[in-house]
């Protein structure tokens, strides 16, 4: 009778164990599944950073020549008389008209956030700089919202004072051959809104140099991340 209940007490004993070391694998397997997904999205968060160092660099170029002419414009704005209506229309066109708009792609992001892959990454360091980044992602789209209401209310006395001389592009792929044709003399309430815009892109401007920074460091954290060299 003892030899039968060990027999039984021994079967339930591997079958017990059996299960547990079933459910360890499948467990240790579904962590290792979703890590690896939280591994990819990290790797395509580090493709979208790429994307928006590139088109952070495009910005940088237009924003400053904006500036640039900004600062032609009011420098020179009372002795006007002096330059040539090409050169006005050129510095005009330049402060008007190069403006930015961000192309945001939060998609690894969000689906990190939606799929609970988030919780996945063990460093909390990574977790709030990645957070921290697409939170000034919005705020920069604020910014540039704020820049084209100024460009909206120049545009009438653009469209009014300027005329192309020809359609080529510069190398941002933007035009700039234009002509000023109205009188020599820029009204100050167009002068104010061009001190606004300047403020608003040197502010853009600013902080989109000091993301391009943070996003260096957030690459490094990254590929410590997903062991990525």
């Amino acid at each position: 009778m003892k030899k039968l209940v060990a027999k039984y007490l021994l079967e339930f004993l591997v079958i017990v164990i059996g299960i547990s070391i079933s459910f360890y694998i499948e467990k240790e397997n579904e962590k290792t599944y979703r890590d690896n997904l939280k591994n990819q999205s990290l790797k395509r968060i580090l493709e979208n950073i790429a994307d928006d160092t590139r088109d952070f660099k495009f910005n940088q170029k237009a924003i400053r020549r904006a500036i640039h002419s900004t600062n032609w414009i009011i420098d020179r704005n009372k002795k006007l008389k002096m330059y040539s209506r090409d050169s006005i229309g050129f510095h005009l066109n330049r402060a008007v008209y190069y403006n930015t708009i961000f192309v945001d792609n939060q998609e690894e992001y969000r689906g990190l956030q939606n799929s609970g892959l988030m919780e996945m990454i063990e460093n909390e360091n990574l977790v709030s700089t990645i957070q921290g980044k697409y939170v000034s992602h919005e705020f920069f789209k604020k910014i540039e919202s704020t820049i084209m209401e100024k460009a909206k209310y120049l545009n009438e006395f653009s469209f009014n004072n300027l005329k192309y001389k020809s359609d080529s592009l510069d190398d941002l792929g933007l035009p700039f051959d234009r002509m000023f044709v109205g009188t020599k003399g820029i009204p100050d309430n167009i002068i104010e809104v061009l001190y606004d815009k300047r403020f608003f892109q040197s502010y853009y401007l600013k902080n989109i140099q000091t993301r391009m920074k943070n996003d260096q460091e957030l690459i490094d954290i990254i590929k410590e991340e997903i062991n990525l060299k």
